[in-house]
């Protein structure tokens, strides 16, 4: 969605901030934290004076939302940003960090050709599945895609709304 986004604004639609949930795909070795499918949260942030700790405040505050404290970020490569960071958490039963996303700010042969100028961009993709399975205390991320009605209908609901 972000080249999208990107190509179709104007100077005048800036600052501005999009984000996005999807289904993505990938090759992967399936276990009990990885799958061939999962879904993504995705942002971007765009505005003439952002820098990489406003990346680092976003996605700090995003994970706090999510309920994980732990959080650490690594130097990573992503080949459309620079710097790219990838964001772990502490997963507390399994005693390993998780990695959850990455993020980075585009590079200038990213945003010129769509923006028609360097200006600081802010883009992450983070995986929801993990968060879900922390939540709902699931041991393996397959239970997830199994048929099982019954525990499909004891669950507990994840937003409660005020009526």
């Amino acid at each position: 969605i972000s080249a999208q986004i990107l190509s179709n604004l104007k100077p005048s639609d800036l600052p501005a901030k999009f984000f996005a949930i999807g289904k993505v795909f990938r090759n992967e070795t399936i276990d009990w934290s990885h799958g061939f499918e999962f879904n993504q949260t995705e942002g971007i942030v765009i505005g003439e004076n952002l820098n990489f700790r406003h990346l680092l405040g976003y996605l700090k505050e995003f994970y706090k939302k999510m309920g994980f404290e732990k959080i650490r970020f690594t130097p990573f490569y992503f080949p459309y940003t620079e710097p790219s960071v990838e964001i772990n958490v502490f997963h507390p039963e399994k005693k390993v960090w998780l990695e959850l996303g990455g993020a980075g700010i585009f590079r200038p042969e990213v945003t010129i050709p769509l923006l028609k100028k360097n200006i600081p961009v802010l883009a992450w993709g983070q995986g929801l599945d993990r968060i879900i399975t922390d939540y709902y205390k699931i041991k393996d991320l397959r239970e997830m895609y199994s048929n099982d009605i019954k525990k499909l209908r004891d669950q507990k609901v994840w937003i409660k709304w005020n009526t």
